[in-house]
């Protein structure tokens, strides 16, 4: 029985020609990809990466950026509100602060959900943290005076420690309220005071003694458990968009008061708990 033969039709062979060429069939290694050159029967492949093999590096990376990018535009958000703070409106400030709370929340979701984990992104996320739920929260208490001024300091300041140095070690747990949930009182209390000074400063100061406490809150993972919870996140973002900012601050600021009063009873089972020694 005869070998195969393929037709190549190249410069200086004539049309017909028959060449004689063995089955090649082996495994190349060219820049650590396994790619395969198969010649068989007048067929020839070349050399590509097959779809199984680009497709989800595509999905990967095309997912990591679309997360690096609401990071980023939350730490957008974090500098029009820190504008505005200058400009004198805390109203358009704290609705600022109000939506990235909102973002911060789809942010950590979708970051557990597609199991992304990036250096880059974790660094853009926490700058955007810091931004947002830092400087242009504590720009809400006003720098007209010089206890304003040093208050809105030690908020910072409690921002970083806590970022820095909080870690639980227990899985589903926060260690000290969360800062979203602070900026969040603050900015609905901005709202609801029409930015009054004395009451800002009291909550304020209030948020820093949650932050530093040692006491443990549960993950606030809202898009990812019980469908009551995702009615609440979702009645905020309409309230946020199309409600008046009274009865939106309203909303937000009883929200954030019961996750910080009882963490355990609404929303989750791992508050309050103590390492075991």
């Amino acid at each position: 029985m005869s070998s195969p033969q393929a037709s190549c039709w190249a410069p200086g062979i004539s049309v017909g020609t028959q060449v004689p060429f063995p089955v090649l069939e082996k495994e190349d290694y060219i820049g650590g990809a396994n790619t395969e050159c198969q010649l068989s029967h007048g067929e020839c492949s070349s050399f590509f990466l097959t779809k199984e093999q680009s497709h989800p590096q595509m999905n990967e990376f095309t997912w990591k950026d679309v997360v690096n990018a609401l990071s980023l535009a939350n730490m957008i958000l974090g500098l029009f509100s820190i504008f505005c703070s200058f400009c004198k409106k805390c109203s358009c400030a704290s609705w600022m602060v109000l939506v990235s709370f909102l973002l911060d929340m789809a942010i950590g979701s979708a970051t557990r959900h597609l199991n992304i984990c990036s250096k880059s992104g974790t660094e853009l996320n926490d700058f955007a943290v810091f931004t947002t739920f830092g400087l242009a929260s504590a720009l809400l208490l006003g720098v007209d005076g010089p206890l304003n001024g040093l208050l809105a300091i030690i908020y910072v300041l409690a921002i970083s420690f806590r970022l820095c140095f909080y870690s639980t070690g227990i899985p589903f747990t926060y260690k000290g309220l969360p800062c979203p949930y602070a900026s969040c009182v603050l900015a609905s209390t901005s709202l609801l005071t029409k930015g009054n000074t004395f009451i800002l400063s009291c909550m304020a100061s209030l948020m820093i003694l949650f932050m530093m406490d040692q006491s443990y809150y549960p993950h606030d993972e809202i898009l990812e458990s019980e469908s009551w919870k995702k009615m609440v996140y979702l009645g905020g973002v309409i309230m946020l968009f199309l409600c008046p900012f009274s009865i939106t601050a309203f909303y937000c600021l009883t929200w954030s008061l019961s996750y910080i009063f009882f963490p355990d009873a609404l929303w989750g089972r791992a508050a309050c708990l103590r390492p075991q020694y």
